[in-house]
């Protein structure tokens, strides 16, 4: 039991900051939220318009977008013009999901520039809108791609009415939250995976950790503390939690010149989270990531960062520390090379720092909480 009690513990702890990355090769086999293949970006300096995107024309024909008939028979402009960096920005979905949306499921049917690069024209963009418009309220993709306009007007419509109501104005996840806590409330384990894997084909991986995981990461344990959740249902949650990360940190294979991050926590560790989460987005940002699990021993780790010659090395320290802890990090502290710096997060890590930076040898960074972790990986 005070296993258990540990394990759901993790839920309350784990995300106060980021400090490892967590993928291990069993979470590797849950759901897939998107295809196996990614399609290769078109080249990035085609990623944007060739026209400045702020153009008053073009500003002009896009605020016109929203400004629909009740039919919802408004004709746009079919002329294609907009490459795809442009097209995220105007819909609100990531070049991965347009692209899947758009080969997979036949939603829309860019031409190509006489260079090859998808050109999306104002009416690709206004279904891109209808039909994020109609997976936010619950269809899903493949139900609603092939549409009419008119029926997918009708869809949009109701979203709009939502907002303003102001059901979900202030916070367009918080309907996608409500649904996943709802149903792992009553062992409605199909719902709840659906309700994350139409987020996952909407928003980009580092809004999902911030404005889906993490905040059910927190209704979970403050549902867990008051009892209104068990164990069985903080166990349903994390693993359907755990495989949404696991899939998105697939769709980011490093490139050949990237710079390798090693994560892991010491021996005594077993908090998951903050680690997992660090691991998809110093993948999102091009680092090649080497995930060692929790639980390691000191030697392990520094034995696996001098192999790769990693010049970070990413910790998190969630459990209080003791004097196996305390060890654990002057072994790795005097074991690394000199050029290596060790980020370490964690709840316990942000409550010992003066502890922690006694610990002489090697370069201590804190990292306070994820958009710290994100901003370091952009440097």
């Amino acid at each position: 039991m005070e296993t258990e009690r540990a394990k759901s513990n993790e839920v309350n702890q784990a995300y106060s900051t980021s400090g490892g990355s967590g993928l291990n090769a069993s979470a590797q086999n849950g759901n897939n939220y998107l295809p196996d293949y990614v399609e290769p970006p078109d080249d990035p300096a085609n990623m944007d318009d060739p026209a400045n995107p702020d153009d008053p024309a073009n500003m002009d024909d896009m605020a016109n977008m929203d400004d629909l008939d009740s039919d919802g028979s408004d004709s746009y402009s079919t002329t294609p013009k907009y490459r795809i960096g442009t097209v995220s920005r105007l819909t609100g979905l990531s070049a991965d999901v347009v692209r899947v949306w758009e080969r997979r499921y036949g939603a829309i049917r860019p031409r190509r520039s006489d260079g090859g690069s998808r050109l999306y024209s104002d009416e690709d963009i206004t279904r891109l809108r209808r039909l994020r418009q109609a997976v936010e309220l619950g269809h899903a993709i493949g139900q609603v791609a092939r549409l009419p306009e008119a029926e997918l007007h009708k869809l949009s419509a109701r979203q709009r009415a939502m907002v303003s109501t102001g059901l979900n104005e202030s916070d367009p996840y918080a309907l996608t939250r409500e649904r996943f806590i709802n149903a792992v409330d009553r062992f409605d384990i199909a719902t709840a995976d659906d309700e994350i894997s139409r987020a996952a084909t909407l928003y980009p991986p580092r809004t999902i950790v911030t404005n889906i995981v993490s905040p059910i990461l927190r209704e979970i344990g403050e549902r867990w503390a008051h009892r209104d959740f068990g164990i069985a249902q903080e166990h349903i949650a994390t693993n359907l939690l755990r495989n949404l990360l696991s899939s998105l940190f697939r769709l980011y294979p490093p490139g050949e010149a990237a710079e390798t991050i090693v994560l892991a926590t010491t021996a005594g560790e077993r908090h998951e989270f903050g680690i997992l989460i660090s691991a998809l987005i110093a993948a999102t940002r091009g680092w090649r990531v080497v995930y060692l699990g929790v639980d390691l021993p000191a030697s392990e780790i520094v034995r696996t960062v001098r192999s790769v010659r990693s010049r970070i090395l990413a910790l998190s320290i969630v459990n209080p520390i003791t004097n196996l802890t305390t060890e654990e990090l002057r072994t790795i502290a005097t074991g690394l090379p000199q050029n290596t710096k060790v980020w370490i997060g964690g709840a316990e890590a942000l409550r010992q720092r003066n502890l922690i930076e006694r610990i002489n040898g090697i370069e201590w960074t804190l990292i306070r909480d994820s958009e710290e972790l994100d901003d370091r990986l952009k440097r």
